[in-house]
C-alpha cells in the first residue's frame, strides 16, 4: 500500500466494527435458517401445520425474520461499500495531487532543457578547473539525470496506480448498485410477507371460527409454557438451589418493561364483536417512544427463543419461583444463562406471534401461575 493511502479517521473507526457486525449477522442468519429447518423436520405434519393458525403465524414470523436479517445484512454490506468508496476517493485525491506535482516538476525541467538547447551540461563540464573538478561535475550531472529518470518512472507508476484505483471505483459502484437492487427486492418480499400475516390476523379478528381456533391454540401454548416453568422449578428443587432474590418484597415497585399505553388488561375480558369471554394472563403495552424492552427486576434468563403464539419470547427467573415473561419481540439482546439487572435492555418490541401492530405482551408468574402485572409494577403518575 502506498504512503498516501490513508483511511479517513471516521472510516477507520467504522470498518473493523462493521466487519465484525457483518460476521455476527451472517452467523445469526445461518442459525435462524437452521432453526427453521429443524422446526420443519419435526413430527408435526404439513396438513396439521397448515390447519393451525398459530403454526402458520410462526412460519410467517420466521420467514419475516429471515428476510429482515437478509435485508439488514445487505444494508451493512452497502455501508461497507460506501466506506470503501470514501477510502478510494481519498487515495485518488492523493494520487492526483502527487501526479500534478510530478507533472509540474517534469514540465519545469523540460522548459529548462529547451532554453539551454541541450548545451547546459557541456557548459558545466567545460567550466571545470581540473580533472578532479571535472569528475565531480560529471557525478553531479549523472545524479541529476538519475533523479530525473526516477521522477519520470514514479510519474508513470502513479498514473498506472490511478488508473487501477479508478477501475476499482467502477467495480465498487457496480457492486453497490447490485446490493441496492437486491435490498429493494428483499424489502418488497418483506412487505408481501407482512401483508399475508396481516390478512391472516384480520381473519382471526373478524371471523369467529378463526378466532376460536387461535384462542384454543393459544390456551394450549399457555399450558405448555406453564409446564415448562414447572419443570424448571422441579429441576432447581432437585439440585437444591436456594430461592435467591427478594422479588416478593418488590410488589408495586417493579420497573416498567416499556414506556407506553396499556391496550389490554389482565383477567377476564369480553370480545367486542363475538360476545365471548377470554382470560388474559398478562397485559399488552403499546410503546409510546422507542422500542426497548427492559428487565423489571434482577434475574437470570431461562428462555430466549420463539414460543408458539407468543412470537419471540424472553423469560427471566427472579428467584422464589417468580418469573417475568416478555413476548411479541422483534429482537433478543440476551441469551439463556445471562444475568440481568433491573432496567437492563433485554430485547426490542416487535409484532411476532398473535400480535397485529407493534406491542409488548408482559406476564408475571409465580410457580407457573399468572399474576396481575399491574399490582406489581410501579404506579404511573
Amino acid at each position: 500500500m502506498i504512503a498516501i493511502e490513508r483511511i479517513p479517521a471516521a472510516a477507520a473507526e467504522k470498518a473493523p466494527s462493521l466487519n465484525e457486525k457483518i460476521k455476527r449477522e451472517k452467523k445469526e442468519l445461518e442459525k435462524l435458517r437452521e432453526e427453521i429447518e429443524e422446526k420443519r423436520d419435526k413430527s408435526i405434519t404439513i396438513k396439521k401445520r397448515e390447519g393451525s393458525v398459530l403454526s402458520q403465524l410462526e412460519e410467517m414470523d420466521r420467514r419475516l425474520r429471515v428476510l429482515q436479517k437478509e435485508a439488514g445484512l445487505i444494508e451493512l454490506k452497502t455501508r461497507e461499500k460506501d466506506i470503501e468508496m470514501e477510502e478510494l476517493s481519498t487515495v485518488i485525491d492523493g494520487l492526483n495531487k502527487e501526479i500534478r506535482e510530478k507533472r509540474g516538476a517534469i514540465s519545469k525541467r523540460l522548459r529548462t532543457l529547451y532554453q539551454e538547447r541541450q548545451t547546459g551540461s557541456l557548459k558545466i563540464l567545460s567550466a571545470a578547473r581540473d580533472y578532479p573538478d571535472f569528475m565531480r561535475r560529471l557525478h553531479y550531472l549523472k545524479t541529476i539525470a538519475r533523479k530525473e529518470g526516477e521522477i519520470l518512472s514514479q510519474f508513470k507508476e502513479k498514473q498506472n496506480e490511478l488508473e487501477g484505483k479508478n477501475h476499482q471505483v467502477g467495480m465498487v459502484k457496480e457492486q453497490l448498485v447490485q446490493e441496492k437492487e437486491t435490498l429493494a427486492r428483499k424489502l418488497a418480499e418483506i412487505r408481501s410477507e407482512k401483508r399475508k400475516k396481516d390478512q391472516l390476523l384480520t381473519r382471526v379478528r373478524n371471523e369467529k371460527v378463526f378466532y376460536e381456533r387461535a384462542l384454543a391454540e393459544l390456551d394450549e401454548s399457555s399450558m405448555q409454557l406453564q409446564l415448562m416453568i414447572k419443570k424448571l422449578e422441579e429441576q432447581k428443587s432437585r439440585l437444591r438451589q436456594p430461592a435467591s432474590g427478594k422479588f416478593s418484597k418488590e410488589k408495586g415497585r417493579l420497573t416498567w418493561p416499556s414506556d407506553g399505553q396499556i391496550v389490554s388488561l389482565f383477567g377476564r375480558q369480553k370480545h367486542p364483536k363475538f360476545d365471548t369471554f377470554i382470560y388474559k394472563k398478562g397485559i399488552e403495552i403499546e410503546p409510546s417512544r422507542g422500542d426497548t424492552v427492559r428487565a423489571v427486576y434482577d434475574g437470570t434468563i431461562i428462555f430466549a427463543n420463539w414460543f408458539k403464539g407468543y412470537g419471540m419470547v424472553i423469560i427471566i427467573d427472579h428467584g422464589e419461583n417468580y418469573y417475568s415473561l416478555y413476548a411479541h419481540l422483534a429482537k433478543l439482546l440476551v441469551s439463556v444463562g445471562d444475568k440481568v439487572g433491573r432496567s437492563k435492555p433485554i430485547g426490542q418490541i416487535g409484532e411476532t406471534g398473535l400480535s397485529q401492530g407493534s406491542s409488548l405482551y408482559f406476564e408475571i408468574r409465580h410457580q407457573g401461575e399468572p399474576l396481575d402485572p399491574l399490582t406489581w409494577l410501579q404506579k404511573k403518575r
